[in-house]
This record gives C-alpha cells, sequence and structure tokens, in this order.
C-alpha cells in the first residue's frame, strides 16, 4: 500500500511539475489527490492533528501578510490571488500540508520559496517569461526531498530536524 501510495504521489507531483511549466497553470485535482494522499499517509501513521492545525495557521497567517503587503504597496486593497499568487500555488500549499511537522514544514515553505528562486533564474536563462511556475518547482523540490528521505532512511518530513 505504501508503494502504492507513493507512485501515485509521484506521478501527481511530476504532474504538477510539467503542467506547472508548460502552461503555468495546474489541474485543480492535482492538488487534491496529492491531499487525499497525505491525508492517507498522515492518518496511516498516526501522526497528531495538531500539526495540520498548526500549519494551516501558519499557512494563513502568511496569505493575511501577502494580503497586507500588497494592499500598502499598492495603496489600494489588492486580491493578491489574481496578481501576486496563483490559486494553483495556493492549493499547493493547501496540499502538502499532512506531510509536515509544522516546523518542518514551515522549513520547507522557506527554503522551498529560496529553491524557486533559484530554479526560476536558470529556468530564466532557458525560456523568458516573467512567471514563476511555484507550484511546479515546488512539487519537484518535494519530489528531491522524498528521494533524500528514501536514501537517509530517516523522515525528514515529522523528525524535527533542528528542534
Amino acid at each position: 500500500m505504501d508503494v502504492f501510495l507513493q507512485i501515485i504521489l509521484f506521478s501527481a507531483l511530476t504532474m504538477v511539475f510539467v503542467q506547472d511549466l508548460k502552461y503555468r497553470a495546474i489541474h485543480i485535482l492535482l492538488p487534491a489527490i496529492i491531499l487525499i494522499v497525505g491525508l492517507i499517509i498522515f492518518f496511516r501513521n498516526q501522526y497528531l492533528w495538531v500539526n495540520i492545525v498548526y500549519s494551516s495557521m501558519f499557512l494563513c497567517f502568511v496569505f493575511v501578510g501577502l494580503f497586507m503587503y500588497t494592499s500598502i504597496k499598492k495603496r489600494a486593497i489588492i486580491n493578491p490571488f489574481k496578481q501576486v499568487i496563483g490559486i494553483g500555488d495556493v492549493l499547493f500549499f493547501i496540499a502538502v500540508i499532512p506531510f509536515f511537522a509544522i516546523y518542518n514544514y514551515i522549513l520547507f515553505f522557506i527554503t522551498g520559496m529560496l529553491f524557486s528562486v533559484l530554479g526560476f533564474l536558470v529556468m530564466r536563462s532557458f525560456v523568458k517569461t516573467e512567471l514563476v511556475p511555484l507550484a511546479g518547482l515546488l512539487a519537484l523540490y518535494l519530489m528531491l526531498l522524498k528521494i533524500i528521505s528514501y536514501i537517509q532512511g530517516y523522515d525528514i518530513f515529522f523528525n524535527t530536524i533542528f528542534w
């Protein structure tokens, strides 16, 4: 069952990566599939549900901060989900919540943003674009983290790394 879930997860993450690079959009079913697989793994491993609550609160805090920042910057009320970040990116951030403990989710969020910036700078030298395929690059980053975790034999997603 675990192998089957990982195959579904990697397939969905690969499709997110490809679709976001090619179309700068992802199908709404892909984050739903990732979320369902994540919840199945989460509850099968009997992780504490409070991780999902705290990670969701962190994500809400980030989006409220993004709303305030963009509104102050433009001196008008701006919906950041239409002008700054795509709905697919938001859905992807929500979908990956069950894969992480709260501290590791925050670490994934920060390092994933850095990975995406670096990936975009590399990609920009090949393809002329101003839009960052954030969900696609984060999907690639999550796949790399999953592979590293498997090779090391250490759960870097729920074992606290620094705390």
